[in-house]
Parts: C-alpha cells; sequence; structure tokens
C-alpha cells in the first residue's frame, strides 16, 4: 500500500523523531509512506481573515500536489493537518475563491482531496495494526492529550467530537495499552505563548500534567510538535516553579504505535525526548 505524505516543515527540524517513527512504523505494517515532491510549507496556521485569499495559496499548491498523487494525503502534524484541512473545507465552500486562485497559480484543483491524520487512517485500518503488533503494552497508562487543532473548529475537521474525542483511547487500546482519560485533555497547553509569554506556557502545561499526573497516567501522548515541546522540554522549567513537580515523560503517538510494531529503538527518536522515556519503558518491558 503507498499512501501521498505531507510531513510538513517541522518534521524535518525540531520534530524530527515524529517524523522518524512516523516511517519506521508505517514501514512495519507495510504501508509506504510516499513524500510529496518539492512541498512547501503550509502556512503555519490557518489565516482567521477570511478576506484574504492570498493566505490560501499555500495550502492550495500542497493540495494539488497531492491530488496529483492520490485522493488522500497523510499529514501527521497537528498543525499543518488544520491548516489543510480547514483550507480545503474554505475551497470548497467558496468555489469563487477556489476558481482566482487555480487561475492564479495555473493549478487545476478541484477541492476533493482527503486530508487524513495518520490517526483516521489507523482506524480505517484496525485489523492490520493488530496483525502486526510483537509487543505487549497491556499495563502502560496513557494519557491522550489531543490539544487544540485536532479538533477544533468541530464542523471545518471533522476529527472527532470536539469536547468528548475517543479516537486517540480507541489507538491506544488497539495496541494494547491503557488509555486513561483526564480532563483536560483538550485544552491548550500555552500554544504560541511560549514565544511571547513563556510563563503562561509554562502554566499550562503544568496544570494539564498535573490533571494527567493525577488520574494516574504513566506517560502522556500527542501529536502536535508545539504541544509536544511544551509539555516536554518546558518541565525542567515546570519543577523551578512548582518544587514538588515529578516529571512524566511525553511520547508522539508514532512513538509508541512503533514501540507496540517491534521497531528498532533506533528508529523511535526516543533519545531526543527532553524528558527520558526509557525508564518507565524499561520498567514495562517495553525496551
Amino acid at each position: 500500500m503507498r499512501i501521498p505524505y505531507y510531513p510538513g516543515c517541522t518534521l524535518y527540524t525540531k520534530a524530527k523523531p515524529l517524523n522518524t517513527s512516523m516511517h519506521a512504523c508505517f514501514s512495519a505494517i507495510g504501508v509506504e509512506l510516499a513524500e510529496l515532491p518539492h512541498w512547501y510549507c503550509c502556512g503555519t496556521t490557518f489565516t482567521l481573515a477570511r478576506d484574504n485569499r492570498m493566505s490560501l495559496i499555500a495550502p492550495l499548491r500542497i493540495l494539488a500536489k497531492a491530488q496529483q498523487e492520490n485522493g488522500k494525503v497523510l499529514v501527521p502534524c497537528s498543525i499543518c493537518y488544520n491548516t489543510l484541512k480547514r483550507a480545503n473545507y474554505m475551497l470548497n465552500e467558496d468555489t469563487e475563491t477556489l476558481d482566482i486562485i487555480n487561475e492564479h497559480l495555473e493549478e487545476s484543483y478541484d477541492g476533493n482531496e482527503i486530508v487524513l491524520h495518520p490517526l483516521e487512517f489507523l482506524r480505517e485500518n484496525e485489523e492490520l495494526i493488530k496483525s502486526k503488533v510483537k509487543k505487549n503494552l497491556k499495563d502502560l497508562k496513557v494519557g491522550c492529550y489531543y490539544g487544540c487543532l485536532l479538533l477544533r473548529p468541530q464542523q471545518e475537521i471533522q476529527f472527532d467530537d470536539a469536547e468528548s474525542p475517543t479516537i486517540f483511547e480507541n489507538f491506544v487500546s488497539l495496541i494494547g495499552a491503557t488509555p486513561i482519560d483526564f480532563p483536560l485533555k483538550v485544552e491548550c497547553c500555552g500554544s504560541y505563548l511560549v514565544v511571547t509569554s513563556p510563563d503562561a506556557a509554562i502554566e499550562a502545561s503544568y496544570k494539564l500534567l498535573r490533571n494527567a499526573q493525577g488520574n494516574g497516567v504513566d506517560a502522556v501522548v500527542t501529536s502536535c510538535p508545539l504541544c509536544f515541546y511544551n509539555l516536554d522540554a518546558l518541565q525542567e522549567k515546570m519543577k523551578k516553579a512548582h518544587p514538588g513537580f515529578k516529571q512524566i515523560p511525553i511520547f508522539y503517538f508514532s512513538q509508541i504505535l512503533a514501540i507496540a510494531l517491534g521497531v528498532e529503538e533506533k528508529n523511535l527518536g526516543l533519545e531526543q525526548n527532553k524528558v527520558s522515556p526509557y525508564e518507565i519503558l524499561k520498567e514495562y518491558d517495553l525496551l
């Protein structure tokens, strides 16, 4: 099986473990991730200016490239996924804008490409995943952190229920781990405030992790590179602000999937996680 793949910029810089483990685990299930040729930045975030058609040029160029490859494109980064999914929704709703940008770019995009998150792909191929699982993760208690961009706005994204999602928990159960629900799994981690108001991001992320720990999780898993950074890299600063705070490992969903599939440790990118996950993985005999 072959599926077009859009990694986005961050997966080649700060989020390399997500890219590396994505390729490794999809290879393990017999799926080739065919990276789009000569792809561009998605625009980073979806524009809130509805009268600014120029902001839709970058997403449309990506979608047009994807359409030349197949009817679907796999997008693991939550920010890229949100941007492309919402742009596609707008282009479907506003055919005048679609025609104008197509003419400007000399493209022929028809607005029908399916923007697919890997969790959606895994949901559609549950039996395939089950047949490839090699390691039992049943004792590992995982808190699934969605963040904002996978879920909202619900009408445009249509990923899952924005207030009570279950797709992440179903994925965790599928690979044999134990999903632990916690109330703040859909709250914001602080996002880009880490740049402009870092203390606010530290407090927001600390609040999330304390909530997860209070519900008994061993580790937190996410999809968004920015969420991963805030939850993982800011923990040293959380300890300084809150001396009683105990650090907790953060994983990309693809890292724990790769572990379950028996992927070689060198392809997991775990050494780049700021909070070492090795102790908890060895405790559960997963490495």
